[in-house]
C-alpha cells in the first residue's frame, strides 16, 4: 500500500509540474516550491530561510542564487540592518503559485469526473486520517517539508 500511495503522489505532482511549467516557466522545479513556502509568508533573510529549509546557510544561497537567475526571487535592503538583504518573491513566482493551485485543481477536478464526487469524498476522509494518523498535513502546514536531495 505504501509504494501505491508513493506512486500516486509521484504522479500527481509530475501532473502539477508540468501543467505548472505550461503556464508559468519550463524552467519551474518542485524543490522551488520548498522555498516559495517561506518567502510567501514574508521576506526574510538567507540565514533565516537557511534554518527553515533545514540547510546551511552556504547551501540556501546556492539555491537563491539559482532562484534569481529565473527571476523568481529578489533582494531588497534589508530596512533595519544595511548589511543583510531580504529575499521576496517575484511576480513570476506568484504567477508559479496560482498556476500550481489551478493546477491542483484540475487535478482534483479530473478525479471527480473520473470518479465521482463520493469516491472523492471518501478518498480524502480516509487519506485525512492517515494524515493524522502519520501528521502529515501537519508537517505541511507548519511548511516543515524539505526537499530530499535537491539542495
Amino acid at each position: 500500500m505504501v509504494l501505491l500511495l508513493q506512486a500516486c503522489s509521484v504522479t500527481l505532482n509530475d501532473r502539477v509540474l508540468a501543467d505548472t511549467r505550461r503556464t508559468a516557466g519550463k524552467d519551474l522545479r518542485i524543490s522551488d516550491g520548498f522555498v516559495f513556502q517561506h518567502l510567501l509568508t514574508r521576506p526574510m533573510s538567507v540565514t533565516e530561510l537557511g534554518q527553515r529549509l533545514g540547510v546551511t546557510q552556504q547551501a540556501a544561497s546556492k539555491q537563491i542564487a539559482d532562484l534569481e537567475e529565473r527571476s523568481l526571487v529578489s533582494r531588497t535592503p534589508h530596512p533595519d540592518d544595511a548589511r543583510s538583504t531580504l529575499l521576496t518573491l517575484t511576480r513570476r513566482a506568484h504567477r508559479a503559485i496560482t498556476a500550481a493551485r489551478v493546477a491542483r485543481a484540475r487535478v482534483l477536478e479530473d478525479l471527480e469526473a473520473a470518479f465521482g464526487p463520493d469516491y472523492v469524498d471518501e478518498l480524502t476522509i480516509a487519506l485525512q486520517q492517515l494524515s493524522d494518523h502519520t501528521g502529515a498535513l501537519a508537517r505541511l502546514l507548519r511548511r516543515e517539508h524539505r526537499p530530499a536531495a535537491e539542495l
